[in-house]
C-alpha cells in the first residue's frame, strides 16, 4: 500500500501547477519593471499607469487626501507626480499592483489575507520610516518595497492552500493550526520563489529569505532594517515575550544599525499612529 503523503507535500506538490503561483498580469509586471528601476523614467511611467483606472484613482486620491489638505486639489497625474515625489509614487503603484493578488473570498483564507496585507503594509510603512530616521537616504527608495514584500511567501503558500481547499479530489484540508505552522515553517524559502518569478531585484529577494534566519549578511542594512521593524510589527500585533520591545532594544539589528532605544519607541509609536491614520486604499 503506498505511504500517504504529508500535508508538506501536498502543498509542495499544489505549488508546482502555475495556478497556484500568485500572478501579476503583464501589464502590471511591465509597470512595476519600471517603478522599480534605479532611475524610472516618470513620463514612461505615468503613461503606462494612465491606462490603468484604479492605479491613476489611487494615485489622485493621495495626491488629494487630508496629508496634503491646504495645498489645492490636483487632477492629473504630472501634478500628483510633482506633489507627491518620486519615491512616493513608486510606493503607491508598488502597494495597489501587489494588493490586487490579496482578493480571495473564500472563508478560510481570506481572514490570512486580510492579516498578512496590512502586516506588510505595517512593514513597508515602518522600513521607510526607519531609513528617514537613520538618515539612510541612499536606501529610501527601497524600504518601503522591501517591507511591502518581505512575506510575500506567506501569499504564494495562502494561494497553494486555497486550491487545495477547493480541490474535490484532495482528502485532508488542513485546519488553522496547521496552516499556521505551514505558514511560519515555509514562508521565506517560498518567497525567495515568488519574488524570483516575478523578476524582482535579488535585494527583495534575500530579504524575502533571510528576514528570520539566524545566520545573514550583518552588513546588509536594508535587510537589518525590515527584520528589526518586522519584529515591532510582530509586538503590536501579538505582543508575545519574543517580540518584548525591551529584546528588540538590545537586539544585534538594532544594536548594527545604531537605533537607539529612543528611536525603537518612537517606530513603535509611529506604527500605532498608522494603524489609524492610514490612507484608505
Amino acid at each position: 500500500m503506498p505511504e500517504q503523503a504529508s500535508i508538506i507535500d501536498i502543498i509542495k506538490q499544489q505549488i508546482k501547477k502555475e495556478e497556484s503561483l500568485p500572478v501579476l498580469s503583464p501589464k502590471a509586471m511591465t509597470i512595476q519593471q519600471e517603478a522599480i528601476k534605479k532611475e524610472p523614467d516618470f513620463e514612461v511611467l505615468s503613461r503606462l499607469i494612465r491606462n490603468d483606472p484604479t492605479l491613476t484613482g489611487q494615485v489622485l486620491k493621495t495626491a488629494n487626501s487630508p496629508f496634503y489638505r491646504g495645498l489645492g486639489n490636483v487632477d492629473t497625474l504630472k501634478d500628483a507626480v510633482v506633489r507627491l515625489g518620486q519615491d512616493e509614487m513608486v510606493n503607491i503603484i508598488m502597494k495597489e499592483l501587489h494588493q490586487q493578488n490579496f482578493r480571495s473570498t473564500h472563508p478560510v483564507i481570506r481572514p490570512y489575507q486580510i492579516r498578512l496585507w496590512n502586516h506588510s503594509v505595517a512593514c513597508a510603512i515602518g522600513s521607510s520610516w526607519t531609513v528617514k530616521y537613520l538618515s539612510m537616504d541612499e536606501l529610501l527608495p527601497k524600504a518601503f518595497i522591501a517591507g511591502l514584500l518581505h512575506d510575500m511567501g506567506k501569499l504564494y503558500l495562502l494561494t497553494a492552500i486555497e486550491k487545495i481547499f477547493q480541490s474535490k479530489t484532495a482528502t485532508f484540508k488542513p485546519p488553522p493550526q496547521l496552516i499556521d505552522k505551514i505558514l511560519d515553517n515555509l514562508h521565506s524559502a517560498m518567497g525567495y520563489n515568488l519574488l524570483t518569478k516575478w523578476h524582482l531585484p535579488e535585494a527583495y529577494r534575500i530579504i524575502a529569505r533571510d528576514h528570520h534566519t539566524d545566520e545573514y549578511d550583518p552588513s546588509d542594512m536594508l535587510l537589518l532594517i525590515v527584520r528589526l521593524v518586522n519584529r515591532v510589527c510582530l509586538k503590536i500585533e501579538h505582543n508575545t515575550p519574543e517580540n518584548d520591545l525591551a529584546r528588540i532594544i538590545s537586539s544585534k539589528e538594532a544594536d548594527i544599525l545604531g537605533m537607539p532605544e529612543i528611536g525603537v519607541a518612537e517606530l513603535e509609536i509611529a506604527l500605532e499612529d498608522a494603524r489609524t491614520n492610514r490612507v484608505s486604499t
